[in-house]
């Protein structure tokens, strides 16, 4: 691949001959080129309103200077990550595959990267006239032996008018109700190519594919409610999207659910047993725990590092393991129904191949996601360094898995939610049905907790009666939410969706079973009453 040896060449060029008499050498050079196809259309109301195909190809560069034993990083690479940079302005690269524009673009890449290692050396030296660096004895970057890996693959074909159309119909569908009174459907298709090369003469080319079909709705009820709600498809394969009429169906579910939603009691607060559904558990899972077991959080001055000196320690009930699995393509569903994971990958951001990190294994901590910075003596990198841009490779979830011995059925879930309803003396328990989206604090500065975005919840009344609610997100802190869980389902669901964290937005898929916490918090949701439109809508034709 013509590609490949151009970048190849350059990496070999520039270790060989990038030299600044006085400052430390350029030890270590790589380059992550990812080919972009990118093809969004957009409908509203039954009108297109975007419809644009392009091509993009940008490079992030991993310029190192010092040595294995001690470079330019800090903090592990978590706030390397500034569009200030001057490199910033160069990670965009030629679409067209020609040896100059091709090298010259790569050699202002790597000129600025290298110039910017070399300032942020001599900027660590100084701060260490004043603060102890208490990570010098890990070293600060694993040695690895190359490899060579090609596997790019043919990615399905995008038919530009079915899916244009496609978006076009099943947006009319909002035209039946109007309450919805803003609305749109969307296609994102997300071809990428990564070509990875590095000055140890690696090299690693993958291509993967993300297609996400969504519908936004706004329900804006006769009180003034806004209620946002979408109707989300998210998958490497587009074989795996619905066709239209299944979907204009689960669009119109959804706008009758906003009717019931809008119709819900209102609550502010609420502190007792909470039974999280499956994507809700593992949006719990994913914001209490994964993120605070990424290794480069670990080495990182400003990090809390909760779990860093509990490896052995049971950190789950000892009915819970959860893993991480980059390498895994497919899930099979409790319908026998296979399902495209969009976190999967065969090679990290640092060509590192991917491999199972077990993290808890029967409730007990046994590792963390790894990249190539170490966090131990024994370290070795897991392959699970990702980005999304131009910000440095840290280490971060793929497919995470959670997995139950001796799950309940839902209906004995229930009965167990009731009973803690009891025992505690409370009015009512809370299921949450569906949370999409979450945040999370792991810095030392800040509180340690976590939130989750509820979209749908009940309450259930010792006496078996339930009822929706609305309002509500669910809170808490890391250690009491995870101490808390008594129970977990027997069926597991995948949620495909994005993550984001220091370096950018990348795809993510959890898989998990429905949990039972003895006590979790929920808050209000940051809601603004709206006044109704000045004028009403035109009558739908």
């Amino acid at each position: 691949m013509k590609l490949a040896r151009l970048a190849t060449g350059e990496a070999k060029r520039a270790t060989k001959g990038l030299r600044k008499p006085g400052f430390p050498k350029l030890f270590y050079l790589s380059y992550m080129i990812r080919d972009l196809d990118l093809f969004e259309v957009e409908a509203r109301y039954g009108a297109l309103y975007r419809d644009e195909q392009y091509q993009r190809r940008n490079c992030l560069a991993d310029a190192r200077v010092g040595s294995f034993r001690r470079d330019q990083v800090t903090d592990g690479g978590l706030f390397d990550n500034s569009k200030d940079d001057e490199s910033h302005g160069y990670v965009e690269l030629p679409i067209s595959d020609r040896s100059d524009p091709m090298r010259i673009g790569l050699w202002r890449l790597t000129d600025a990267k290298y110039r910017e290692a070399e300032e942020a050396f001599l900027r660590k030296r100084a701060h260490e006239l004043t603060y102890l660096d208490t990570n010098e004895h890990l070293g600060a970057w694993q040695k690895c032996s190359s490899h060579q890996a090609q596997s790019p693959n043919q990615l399905p074909p995008i038919d530009r008018e079915y899916w244009s159309n496609f978006v076009e119909k099943a947006s009319a569908t909002m035209l039946a109700f109007p309450r919805i009174r803003n609305s749109h459907v969307e296609l994102k298709v997300r071809h990428q190519t990564n070509l990875f090369v590095n000055s140890d003469e690696s090299l690693s080319i993958e291509s993967l594919a993300y297609w996400q079909l969504e519908a936004h709705l706004w329900f804006l009820s006769k009180n003034g409610d806004g209620i946002p709600w979408t109707v989300s498809h998210f998958t490497p394969h587009p074989d795996q999207l619905p066709d239209l009429n299944s979907f204009r169906r689960e669009i119109r579910s959804a706008a009758k659910l906003l009717e019931k939603i809008s119709a819900a009691p209102k609550i502010h607060s609420y502190s007792g047993p909470v039974l999280l559904e499956p994507v809700s558990a593992g949006l719990l899972i994913h914001e209490a725990l994964g993120h605070r077991l990424e290794g480069n959080r670990l080495r990182a001055t400003g990090e809390a590092k909760t779990f860093a000196d509990a490896l052995g320690d049971r950190v789950l009930p000892d009915f819970l393991t959860l893993h991480d699995d980059p390498t895994q393509t497919t899930w099979i569903d409790s319908n026998d129904r296979e399902q495209g994971l969009v976190g999967h990958y065969k090679f990290d951001d640092e060509g590192t191949p991917a491999a199972d990190a077990r993290l808890i294994e029967n409730g007990k901590l046994t590792g963390f996601l790894t990249g190539r910075v170490p966090i131990s003596k024994r370290h070795r990198s897991n392959g699970h360094a990702r980005s999304r841009r131009h910000e440095r490779s840290m280490s971060r979830m793929g497919v995470t898995i959670l997995e139950a011995t001796n799950g309940l059925d839902q209906a004995t879930l229930r009965e167990q939610l009731i009973d803690q309803v009891k025992q505690q003396g409370l009015p009512y328990g809370i299921r949450i049905i569906d949370a999409t989206g979450g945040e999370t604090a792991t810095d030392s500065y800040d509180f340690q907790a976590f939130l989750g975005e509820v979209n749908l919840a009940s309450r259930i009344y010792p006496d078996g009666r339930e009822e929706l609610v609305r309002g509500i997100n669910f809170i808490g802190t890391p250690l009491n939410a995870v101490h808390g869980i008594i129970a977990a389902g027997d069926q597991p669901v995948l949620d495909n969706g994005w993550c984001g964290a220091e370096s950018g937005f990348v795809p993510v898929s959890t898989i998990s079973p429905s949990l039972l916490v003895r006590h979790l918090e929920l808050q209000s949701k940051s809601e603004t009453p709206y006044t109704q439109y000045c004028y009403p809508m035109p009558e739908r034709k």
